[in-house]
């Protein structure tokens, strides 16, 4: 049977600190190193922490861990740095685009 870790993340942009807060307090921090904010492991409306990574009985999950949840999932409440997060998001998906297209126009004129 397996469980979920606590995920730290800054409060104000919602940088990823740690998804093992509770294993590994080496890895916690009471400032973001990005952007200098305080940081949380749990839901300001409810107190629940913020679910991490999923730790499994001898079963190791590779890769960067979860993404950054934008609202509670004991609440439902968003956390303080949702709106910052579905902008940025929102940035990327229009910029994507036209640097491909920069890049396409760009290598036309390189032949």
């Amino acid at each position: 049977m397996g469980y979920y870790e606590t995920m730290q993340v800054c409060k104000k942009w919602g940088h990823k600190i740690t998804d093992m807060f509770d294993r590994g307090p080496q890895h916690r921090q009471e400032f973001c190193q990005k952007c200098g904010s305080r940081t949380t492991h749990t839901c300001e409306h409810c107190n629940t922490k913020i679910k991490g990574s999923y730790e499994s009985d001898g079963i190791f999950f590779g890769g960067k861990g979860p993404e950054v949840p934008l609202n509670c999932h004991n609440c439902g409440k968003p956390y303080p740095w949702r709106n910052k997060l579905l902008l940025k998001k929102r940035a990327m998906q229009t910029v994507y685009p036209l640097k491909y297209l920069v890049d396409s126009i760009v290598s036309i004129f390189k032949k």
